[in-house]
């Protein structure tokens, strides 16, 4: 029996053990201890899932690649067979710390590495250059402003930086993408639609330490068509038929039915909009506000028409004197609230037709006593 002690490895095994044997992953690749290293970092939304309003969170899918150079990986082509990539498990070697500030975190998860910009794989090239592209799916706060809802647009902020090292060991350079490719139906939302995605780098203090930070504005705009069709359209016929409430007679007793039905129906309206967006105090939509006045206008319109009833009631059953209205009331419903009810012309008949049956009276009372001809009319 042949037993075979060492197997033949190939140029490319070769490479990775002469490359790693000696390789140290916690320590910044450079030859010199005071050298910085340059990062280029690019970012891609390559699917936008959802925004959360209740909880104000954004979730995304993007594309992150981060490039930089290792002094300690660089070979020789002509040594090692013309090779001129190797691709190495990414625990192996050192990784920048890229950190997602604004990440929210799942509780639920058990993963250590929340928050931290890591991948499988990367790919390393002789002249030292390490490629490190990640896939991932992010979820990042977003202060959400529903002032406009369904009509708004929201602005959420995806920022990336180091988070241990300073500018003067890793410094961060952008590479610009276009923003043709956020247009595309690859990333296309049935609720949201990007417009722009704006990318920038800020330099902020700590400790007396200059950090890094890279910074991409997300612009979306909600897509209204749902809630056209689902709230904005029905909450005009309701206030079609709110207004059309107004000019039913009081003695109908029908005025009353249709006034609590629209409070109920403009009730449910305003329970799905407080649904969607979060339960915040600095803004209030605009459609809320609106809801809120419809209700109120329609509880007063309900609460005047109970009293008008009543009145009318009470009105039918007096047969003596003593039940009548006082004088100022007449005066005041008669000559004041007729303008502005816009019935005086209904005022000047009912006056012309009683001064007509009663113009003897009308005489007497007027040279004897000095009193209005409300008095005696009414």
């Amino acid at each position: 029996m042949l037993f075979v002690s060492d197997v033949a490895c190939t140029s490319e095994q070769e490479l990775i053990r002469k490359l790693l044997q000696y390789y140290e992953s916690s320590v910044r690749p450079v030859l010199q201890a005071q050298a910085v290293v340059n990062v280029s970092f690019r970012m891609e939304i390559t699917q936008l899932f959802e925004l959360e309003e209740k909880t104000q969170i954004l979730t995304t899918n993007v594309r992150i690649e981060q490039k930089w150079r290792d002094e300690n990986l660089a070979w020789n082509l002509t040594e090692h067979d013309g090779i001129r990539g190797i691709r190495l498990p990414s625990h192996r070697i050192w990784l920048p710390d890229t950190y997602i500030y604004n990440a929210a975190f799942d509780l639920s998860s058990q993963a250590p590495t929340q928050g931290v910009v890591n991948g499988p794989y990367v790919m390393v090239y002789h002249t030292g250059d390490v490629i490190f592209p990640v896939l991932m799916k992010l979820r990042t706060t977003c202060t959400v402003n529903i002032q406009y809802f369904p009509f708004d647009r929201q602005i959420c902020g995806l920022k990336f930086a180091s988070w241990i090292y300073d500018v003067s060991l890793i410094n961060y350079e952008l590479v610009a993408n276009s923003n043709d490719q956020y247009q595309s139906e690859s990333i296309r939302n049935s609720g949201w639609a990007i417009l722009d995605v704006k990318q920038g780098l800020v330099w902020r203090t700590k400790n007396n330490r200059t950090y890094s930070e890279l910074v991409y504005g997300v612009h979306i705009r909600r897509r209204p068509l749902y809630y056209i069709f689902n709230v904005i359209i029905p909450c005009a016929m309701l206030s079609c038929l709110t207004c059309m409430s107004f000019w039913l007679p009081t003695s109908s007793g029908e005025k009353v039915t249709l006034g609590l039905t629209c409070f109920v129906a403009f009730s449910v309206f305003m329970l799905m909009v407080a649904e969607k967006v979060p339960a915040t105090s600095d803004t209030v939509p605009i459609i809320g506000i609106y809801l809120t006045i419809v209700m109120s206008l329609t509880s007063i319109s309900v609460i005047m028409a109970v009293i008008v009833a009543n009145v009318y009631q009470q009105a039918a059953m007096c047969a003596s004197e003593n039940h009548r209205a006082p004088q100022w009331l007449i005066k005041f419903a008669l000559m004041y609230m007729s303008p502005l009810l816009h019935l005086q012309d209904k005022v000047k008949a009912i006056m012309s037709q009683k001064v007509r049956q009663c113009i003897f009276c009308f005489r007497v009372y007027k040279y004897t006593r000095k009193v209005h001809p409300f008095d005696w009319m009414f």
